[in-house]
């Protein structure tokens, strides 16, 4: 069985070390303000990579969008700062107490009247000019105004996590690809996969018209390029994982007949197609070194047998080389279309699962060469495959029967829990403690911290850095007015 996770000593939760070590190093955030003489200091933060122990510091409520209340949140991690996006815009709070919490519109606010967003991606933490940045984009219908035309847009919005200043930003109209009969009817569409280079800043997210009633295309790519401010649509390749300008993903019309698309995300000049013949192959999601689809091929009958059946298979592309490695999964008699994701650590390791009916799988895989190094499925008997929450240099963050736990990305094995330690404390992050925001970026009343709202016994977080971690913990009745509470977690061990 798995090991618990967390163990609650005040607010404190503690986690296992794992083969790789801790690398512990005392420096203080960004952002923070040298004290006047006799005014109590915040100790400066330290770096635990990865983070196995957290301690919740800050909860702060978000509040239930209007136009969609059914809309969740969705939470990141950039250094000290804890960044949550929504359909209003993202929203940054610090782990250490000294920072000034911020929030960047989704809309220019000069012409937010104009502009209604339907649609907000993950915080994606990449790198623009050698310096953390936390990258957005957002769906929004624009009205029309003078003679300028009402249109569809995606927007994209690079941001320094330490004091929420615009690094780049980008828009593109989106009516020529997605259809403006689809405007004219006032239809929605919907991001269905959102994924980074992390080195460049690059982003490509996969848009969907709600109906395919006049639509020119069903599920198509979208990049932008924080440094060139460039933008691109590729109808009908959805992005699974995006390097150095080059898009990787499933395309065609029909989602369940898809082949495999390696195209210059400027041009959309395919370099290389594969992975033909294959029944609903979806994007999974990325490594640093390769990108992952999961796809299926069916078998028919046996003269012997009443049916056919379904066998799965993840495969691992190398963007730069086009190379592709085959994983068959372990799975007997995959349903059809069955959803899979995959979680890159952002170094070396991505781990993949799903869940079947009766039967759930998980795979570790080497990032480097694309190969399975371990994996296992609940049938096996022996051990239950968890729900991944977020996975991070070398360790899977996961909920299990017994609560949040830990396991080694590069093994699959358990990582055990130590004992609490006395030096493990922090001070809760709470109005009196959090400078005031300016009137331009300030945060509603519903997303103040609330010391309150704290998890005595923190969840396994959904993002993590090296200095903590962040979660939503969701609100289950619709009649309340928040969706939710973001927890900020202090790395503590």
């Amino acid at each position: 069985m798995l090991r618990q996770l967390f163990t609650a000593t005040a607010a404190v939760a503690l986690l296992a070390g794992c083969s790789g070590g801790d690398k512990p190093e005392s420096k203080a955030e960004d952002g923070a303000q040298t004290p006047a003489a006799n005014t109590p200091t915040t100790p400066a933060l330290t770096a635990y990579d990865p983070p196995k122990a957290f301690m919740a510091v800050a909860a702060v409520p978000q509040g239930r969008d209007e136009q969609n209340p059914t809309y969740t949140p969705v939470v990141g991690m950039a250094g000290t700062t804890a960044v949550i996006n929504n359909l209003k815009g993202l929203y940054g709070q610090g782990v250490n107490a000294q920072v000034t919490p911020w929030q960047v519109p989704a809309a220019d606010p000069a012409n937010a009247a104009n502009v209604e967003t339907f649609d907000a991606t993950k915080p994606m933490t990449v790198q623009v000019a050698g310096k953390d940045t936390v990258a957005v984009a957002y769906y929004q219908r624009v009205k029309g105004t003078g003679t300028n035309k009402a249109k569809v847009q995606v927007a994209f919005r690079w941001v320094d996590p330490a004091d929420g200043k615009i690094v780049s930003q980008a828009e593109i109209d989106v009516t020529p690809v997605i259809g403006a009969e689809q405007l004219s009817a006032g239809l929605s569409a919907n991001f269905t996969t959102e994924t980074f280079d992390a080195a460049t800043g690059q982003l490509a997210v996969g848009l969907a018209p709600a109906s395919l009633i006049g639509a020119k295309a069903g599920i198509f790519s979208v990049f932008a390029d924080p440094t060139t401010k460039k933008t691109s649509a590729l109808p009908f390749v959805e992005p699974a994982g995006v390097s150095n300008g080059i898009i990787v993903g499933p395309k065609g019309p029909d989602r369940a007949k898809r082949s495999l698309a390696i195209a210059d995300a400027l041009t959309g000049a395919t370099k290389k197609t594969g992975l033909t013949g294959l029944e609903g192959l979806i994007a999974a999601g990325a490594g640093p070194k390769h990108v992952y689809l999961y796809g299926q091929k069916y078998f028919k009958a046996a003269p012997n047998q009443i049916s056919g059946h379904y066998e799965a298979a993840i495969y691992a592309i190398d963007p730069a080389t086009g190379a592709i490695v085959e994983t068959k999964s372990a799975v007997k008699g995959t349903n059809y279309l069955t959803d899979y994701k995959c979680w890159g650590d952002g170094a070396t390791s991505v781990v993949c699962t799903t869940t079947e009916r009766g039967e759930a799988e998980i795979i570790g895989f080497d990032d480097q060469t694309g190969k399975k190094t371990w994996g296992y499925t609940d049938a096996a008997g022996g051990r239950i495959v968890p729900k991944i929450t977020a996975a991070f240099h070398g360790i899977v963050y996961a909920e299990a029967e017994t609560g949040p736990i830990l396991m080694d990305a590069i093994t699959g094995q358990d990582v055990p829990t130590p004992t609490p330690t006395p030096t493990d404390s922090a001070s809760p992050v709470s109005p009196g403690n959090s400078a005031s925001p300016t009137d331009s970026t300030s945060p509603t009343s519903t997303e103040s911290p609330d010391e309150s709202a704290l998890d005595t016994k923190p969840q396994s977080p959904t993002a993590v850095s090296t200095y903590g971690g962040a979660y939503l913990k969701k609100v289950q009745s619709f009649s309340s007015p928040t969706s939710g509470v973001l927890q900020v977690l202090k790395a503590v061990g």
